[in-house]
């Protein structure tokens, strides 16, 4: 096609040649209609000249980006022979599954040529801009009352207005997405991503059950060099990077509220990576978190701060992790958390106004075979109802059993989780998660708790057990049956119980 255009712009430029010929053996060169007809003719061909040239020069850039996607794909056809011919699978590393993966690699990258041959299409900033997402169904069934009928965390108490189950559907946790590339500043490669779902809360509708509304989810400004990374973004903490696999949670990462440290917060992050023998990885990162806490915005339009924010400093984390290569290689890490915490309204609180939030915590993903791997991570700390831990309580407020004051405890919390993955072929695995968080019962038990406290002040532990099997038929097609089960304990009393029974339909793009 290419070829085409540039034969027609050639055969354009010679028959204007052909034309000016023509006229100048016809007319007097010496007339003025015979010089401003020459000079426009001039113009013309100096204009397609430069299209000329302008055209050759984006050839040449298609034909280079064509031959790669070429090579790939012949790569691919050799693998594909290999596979019919009987290559043992130790040798080719190939199944039937990742054949017909491998098939549709193919037809992606066929596709991708015919369409690179056809147009390109660039940002105002004409750098590529590329739009993710994942439209996600999820139909439910809970037994039990759980304290989100969408996405349940915790159980609660069971009453005469609470009913003992329910059943619906919904979208609200699709994700859509754009990610970026830029430019090189001071030998950094620069890009950017921006993620969006529909869980900031629901619509006054008639159809406001099932309509959520957008919201920001995570975003992310980084700078790669080759050992080293510098990024702004609002993502999750340094020490919590794992997270269990489940595709019925997905507005909040499965297990959040249940030893899962997972709230995405403004972070400025740093990382150095040092290449080992064999190329193994050994990393440290430190980031400044904005300290937020749960629960201190007292107004659906204006944002209060935080008593880390009032404290006037941020957060400080930072990770040491060792990783040998690959996605399912083996993973170490050791991390620390530390924040300071104000709050003004509590100086009966031993004469201070202050108390600091910390936290210690290791992550793991540890391969036993080449389909089955083991991952968690665990934590103690205090004041942890910023990141999640502490039952989304960083103290426990009351009054003295001694003087009678108002007095606020920081709440001591331990928890973690565990998820043994089995992966049965390239398009199914199943997970079986567990997790808690605890909160120590002396800090409740150091005040004298308001009457009517609600059930978050009065929420001391909480368990959740979760298997799923994830199934993709097709690349980009996820079909994911979950169940679980919610223990939720109060300080004083019995647990109350949730279960919960998904069925998850996704289309990644």
């Amino acid at each position: 096609m290419r070829n085409n255009r540039l034969a027609t712009i050639t055969w354009i430029v010679f028959w204007g040649f052909g034309v000016s010929l023509a006229a100048q053996s016809t007319l007097p060169t010496s007339t003025p209609a015979v010089q401003a007809s020459q000079a426009d003719l001039e113009r013309r061909v100096d204009e397609l000249a430069s299209a000329i040239d302008l055209a050759q020069k984006r050839l040449a850039e298609s034909q280079t980006e064509i031959l790669a996607l070429q090579t790939e794909v012949h790569r691919l056809h050799l693998q594909m022979a290999h596979a019919g011919a009987g290559v043992p699978a130790e040798a080719g590393n190939l199944t039937t599954a990742s054949a017909a993966t491998i098939e549709e690699r193919q037809q992606a990258l066929e596709n991708a040529i015919a369409v690179h041959d056809q147009i390109k299409v660039e940002s105002d900033s004409k750098y590529p801009v590329r739009v993710t997402g994942l439209v996600l169904f999820n139909g439910f069934l809970n037994r039990g009352v759980p304290n989100n009928t969408d996405l349940p965390e915790v159980a609660q108490h069971q009453t005469a207005t609470t009913g003992n189950g329910s059943v619906g559907g919904s979208f609200r946790q699709t994700v859509l997405g754009l990610e970026g590339d830029g430019p090189r500043v001071a030998g950094a490669h620069t890009s950017a991503s921006v993620a969006f779902d529909f869980f900031s809360g629901l619509s006054y509708s008639p159809y406001g059950t099932s309509a959520g509304i957008v919201r920001m989810r995570t975003a992310s400004i980084d700078f790669d060099w080759p050992h080293d990374s510098l990024s702004a973004g609002m993502v999750s903490p340094i020490i919590s990077p794992l997270s269990p696999s489940s595709y019925a949670t997905v507005a909040e990462p499965a297990l959040s509220g249940a030893g899962n440290l997972w709230t995405w917060a403004p972070q400025l992050r740093y990382s150095h990576r040092m290449v080992l023998p064999r190329k193994d990885e050994l990393q440290l990162e430190f980031g400044l978190r904005d300290s937020a806490a749960a629960g201190y915005s007292s107004g659906q339009f204006f944002r209060s701060a935080s008593p880390g924010e009032l404290a006037k400093q941020p957060a400080y984390e930072t990770r040491l992790s060792y990783r040998r290569p690959g996605d399912r290689g083996l993973q170490i890490g050791a991390s620390g958390y530390y924040s300071r915490q104000s709050y003004p309204s509590f100086s009966g609180y031993s004469a201070k106004e202050s108390l600091d939030s910390w936290a210690g915590a290791f992550d793991f993903r540890i391969p036993i075979v080449s389909r089955i791997e083991v991952s968690g991570e665990g934590y103690r700390g205090r004041a942890l109802g910023g990141l999640g831990g502490g039952g989304y309580k960083d103290v426990v407020t009351g009054t003295s059993p001694v003087s009678g004051r108002s007095v606020l405890h920081g709440l001591n919390a331990i928890g973690g989780w565990g998820q043994l993955k089995a992966r049965f072929s390239p398009a199914i695995e199943s997970n079986l998660s567990i997790g808690l968080d605890d909160g120590f019962a002396r800090d409740f038990h150091a005040v004298t708790l308001p009457y009517g406290a609600s059930a978050t002040q009065l929420r001391a532990r909480n368990r959740m057990v979760i298997a799923n099997t994830i199934f993709r038929p097709k690349t980009y097609i996820i079909v994911s049956p979950e169940y679980r089960r919610i223990w939720t304990w109060p300080i004083a009393g019995p647990a109350n119980t949730v279960d919960i029974f998904t069925v998850a339909v996704g289309y990644q793009f």
